[in-house]
């Protein structure tokens, strides 16, 4: 049968039986007296022990393991464990006179928002030297602080640590941005990789395989794989939903080549081809009318409920039901009822990803 923790009160009324039954004479319901007091102390500290038991039971277990213990698991299922944060890069602008350098490791920082909301300092790296032809240039840069706080947006303030001569000490993010960086791999999502492996375990190269060696790549948060350009071959799509979250998600040329190499170092010989390619966006437009208490905050906790329905849900050719929809948006804090007129969802094609379009109220 189960154990159940008992409540600290349960404990208490166990010890003051105790007391009773064993100490003729004593009462351990008196308030304030000693047998009173030594008895709540001593059901205090088995209380303490009993949440300690429950929570070594479930660290014990694979699926509801935390932190280290989590790592330890890792480290029985997955050959490189929890996967380790990574740093982002991109260009920067720098302006000056001509023929004033930037050189190679030049150190310079910006202002980046971590996973909790604060604002953190994010160090960079000038990774290819530069000489000015003209007053600006555009320069390329690595983060050296690891972590998705590095990922910053075009036009962000950059400031030089050290301003090299004939150099303005102001610079700014360009280009797109910069991106790749991710911060390590939270417990749960390092729990759900090694549980799908203990559930599937490897099979020399089928398709369950080739996802799980997709995930290892770090950034890399939803993969799937099909057989479907060819007998012997394989189709790799994947999502970067932190690291790619101003595009949606949706992978660069390079993390498909990141991926593409990390794959090809494990996938057996024999495969004919592998593919290893972005999925195609395919929008979901919705109509709600009548939304009650229709506030700008209601309409954003919708499309947030309906944007995690979607990360949850959608894969590559895959339907999403209507009764999904219907249910995502009732779910959100502060709706009360509304009407739509809402159809399953059918992607275009097997490579079709069905992604949050736009939501109209009327």
């Amino acid at each position: 049968m189960p154990w159940t923790i008992p409540f600290l009160r349960d404990r208490r009324k166990q010890v003051r039986d105790d007391i009773a039954a064993h100490a003729p004479g004593a009462d351990g319901l008196v308030p304030n007296a000693p047998e009173r007091v030594l008895g709540d102390a001593m059901a205090s500290l088995a209380h303490d022990n009993d949440r300690h038991l429950g929570w070594v039971a479930r660290m014990m277990m694979p699926d509801t393991a935390e932190g280290a213990f989590a790592d330890r698991w890792a480290g029985v299922w997955l050959p490189n464990g929890r996967k380790p944060a990574s740093y982002a890069g991109g260009t920067i602008t720098v302006t000056g006179a001509p023929g004033s350098a930037v050189p190679t490791n030049t150190a310079l920082a910006a202002t980046g928002i971590d996973a909790d909301g604060n604002q953190v300092t994010i160090g960079l790296a000038v990774t290819v030297g530069v000489t000015l032809v003209s007053a600006s240039a555009e320069v390329a840069v690595e983060a050296t602080t690891a972590g998705a706080a590095g990922n910053l947006e075009t036009g962000t303030p950059v400031r030089f640590l050290l301003v090299p001569p004939g150099i303005d000490g102001g610079a700014e993010v360009a280009g797109a941005g910069l991106s790749g960086g991710a911060d390590i791999e939270p417990d749960d999502a390092l729990v759900a990789r090694y549980v799908d492996v203990i559930q599937n375990p490897p099979h020399g190269g089928n398709r369950n395989d080739y996802e799980q060696w997709a995930l290892e790549v770090p950034g890399v948060t939803r993969a799937w794989a099909a057989q479907d350009m060819g007998i012997g071959t394989i189709s790799i799509r994947v999502m970067l939903d932190e690291v790619r979250a101003g595009d949606g998600g949706f992978p660069t040329s390079g993390d498909l080549a990141l991926v593409e190499a990390h794959i090809d170092a494990k996938r057996p010989v024999t495969v004919a081809d592998r593919f290893v390619v972005a999925p195609i966006a395919h929008a979901l437009n919705l109509t709600i009318t009548d939304l009650a208490n229709d506030t700008p905050e209601v309409r954003a906790n919708i499309r947030t409920e309906l944007e995690e329905m979607l990360r949850l849900r959608a894969a590559p050719g895959h339907t999403i039901y209507a009764s999904w929809i219907v249910e995502a948006i009732s779910a959100a804090t502060g709706e009360d009822h509304h009407d739509a007129d809402i159809a399953n969802e059918v992607p275009a094609s097997g490579g079709h990803l069905i992604v949050l379009g736009t939501i109209s109220y009327t």
